[in-house]
């Protein structure tokens, strides 16, 4: 019966799980979606009025969010 350091018969230990991953088409869309709108973000910010100053804010917010939070829920 073998055994690792931690004393744990090799029948008993489980096996590391790893998930399938993502569809390939499903992360580029979603990263080309989030990228386009992020720099459309960037250049409505650009244009020089305090309101689309504001609405590229908005964008530029929203593309970050949905990237750090929604996707990753989403994706999982």
């Amino acid at each position: 019966m073998s055994s690792d350091p931690t004393g744990i018969p090799a029948e008993k230990r489980e096996k590391a799980a790893t998930s399938e991953g993502n569809s390939l088409v499903v992360s580029v869309v979603l990263f080309a979606l989030l990228f386009v709108l992020f720099c459309a973000g960037l250049y409505v910010m650009s244009l020089f009025t305090t309101v689309t100053f504001l609405v590229g804010l908005g964008m530029v917010l929203l593309a970050l969010y949905l990237t750090f939070d929604t996707v990753p829920r989403l994706l999982t």
